[in-house]
């Protein structure tokens, strides 16, 4: 068995600019009673949290608080997530992919409509956008009004039945490929990390065909220290991650307070023998703070 212990760094969360439930000053207050110190926002295809924490002072001074996002991609057909750690937010490259997305999930939304309309559902467009607001509303929003709407009981059934991966509400193929996001994180120097292996229901050979294209496209990290990694998996992409000389990450994946078996900031041990993606990203902020001094002062 593998025990979950509280982190000061948590490098996989969500706020209300995707699917998350908490706003992002409710979601840093949490972080630091939670005895967290260190926080990549990973919003699902958009930096816009990030932005916004800046912008508007929410950050405490307590928090560091790092640019990431959580992409979404395609690999052999099959929907992976990756995380992309320490990306230039600013920049015009990753402005255009965030856009590039914001277009991708609004035809998947239309289209998670249409064939829940056809399968019977009633659906108030306008409603579950105002449910997502801030964020772009996606399948967790639409099972949200389904419940509150008492067309279903709870979203555990609609994503066994109708949202989950296979059914018929699980809009994929308009993400782009593996490699192609892979890049893109790259693009806007950041570090990509395939994003809870462990979830993706593969047996270990296929695991290691998607590890190989993973690390041809660029990728140099991997969730080890993740929520739900049984001791046998979990020392299987030990390591694959060390044959393949990737950094191990880890955070919560959290979402909700109401999920208490997924708490900000508590997830298993780092592995000892990987090196740690958190030193990189602590070495990446450091440079790009250089970098702006550098050119503040000219």
């Amino acid at each position: 068995m593998i025990v979950n212990r509280k982190h000061e760094w948590e490098l996989h969360c969500h706020s209300r600019f995707s699917d998350g439930q908490l706003t992002c000053p409710d979601l840093f207050a949490l972080a630091v009673t939670n005895g967290v110190r260190h926080l990549a926002l990973t919003d699902h295809d958009t930096a816009t949290g990030y932005r916004a924490a800046v912008e508007n002072n929410w950050v405490p001074a307590e928090l560091a608080l790092y640019p990431a996002a959580e992409l979404s991609c395609v690999w052999k057909g099959r929907t992976i997530h990756m995380v992309g750690l320490g990306i230039d937010a600013y920049s015009e490259r990753w402005l255009s992919i965030e856009s590039d997305y914001v277009d991708r999930r609004e035809n998947r939304f239309l289209r998670i409509l249409v064939v829940l309309r056809k399968a019977g559902f009633e659906l108030n467009e306008e409603r579950i956008r105002a449910i997502a607001h801030p964020g772009p509303p996606a399948r967790p929003h639409v099972a949200a009004y389904l419940v509150e709407t008492e067309q279903a009981k709870t979203t555990a059934h609609l994503y066994k039945r109708w949202l989950g991966q296979g059914k018929i509400g699980d809009v994929k193929n308009q993400w782009p490929e593996l490699a192609e996001a892979t890049q893109w994180i790259l693009d806007c120097g950041g570090l990509p990390v395939l994003a809870h292996p462990h979830r993706y229901d593969l047996t270990w050979t296929k695991t290691r065909e998607m590890l190989d294209d993973f690390c041809a496209a660029g990728g140099q990290g991997i969730e080890i220290a993740c929520v739900g990694l049984d001791p046998e998996k979990r020392k299987f992409l030990s390591n694959q991650a060390q044959e393949r000389h990737l950094y191990a990450s880890g955070g919560s994946d959290f979402h909700s307070p109401n999920t208490p078996w997924l708490k900000l900031g508590t997830y298993p041990e780092w592995p000892k023998d990987l090196p740690k993606v958190s030193d990189w990203l602590r070495n990446r902020m450091a440079t790009m703070k250089a970098l702006e001094s550098n050119a503040t002062s000219r």
